[in-house]
């Protein structure tokens, strides 16, 4: 149950994370562009870091359960993660060999300010969270037995 509540947390905190990262980059950088696009953005952002969320919950929990090691977290931390950020730079940079890169648009940084990192908060906050309580419960089973 201990475990679970854990994971639970990590996830909420990765969760929350991300939508204040986007809540307050929203407030510290407004989107000037047209106002379909900029509602569009928010909407990727707002839908997306839940999925996220859950692809984070359910391979954090499957490396609790099944291994509960400080290793199995960072596997199961790092393979979302990184095929995220594959996707991601994969997506931005066929858009941006069509055109120049120094021709960065406004929409350019609203997606990553609303969707691109948010989107890694939430997967990274929640590995951060259980690798630190992994790595505490590892050092406690070791002190005491």
């Amino acid at each position: 149950m201990r475990r679970f509540a854990a994971i639970l947390l990590a996830c909420a905190f990765g969760l929350g994370a991300a939508y204040l990262f986007a809540y307050a980059a929203d407030i510290a950088r407004p989107c000037t562009g047209e106002g379909l696009s900029c509602s569009m953005t928010k909407v990727l952002g707002f839908v997306y870091i839940p999925v996220f969320s859950a692809v984070a919950l359910i391979a954090l929990s499957v490396a609790i359960f099944w291994k509960g090691t400080a290793r199995a977290v960072n596997i199961a931390g790092a393979l979302p993660l990184g095929a995220f950020v594959i996707f991601a730079a994969y997506v931005k940079w066929s858009e941006f060999s069509v055109r120049e890169f120094h021709d960065i648009r406004e929409r350019d940084i609203q997606e990553l300010l609303q969707v691109i990192l948010p989107i890694i908060l939430t997967l990274i906050v929640p590995w951060i969270v259980l690798h630190q309580f992994v790595t505490r419960t590892e050092t406690g089973k070791t002190s005491h037995g």
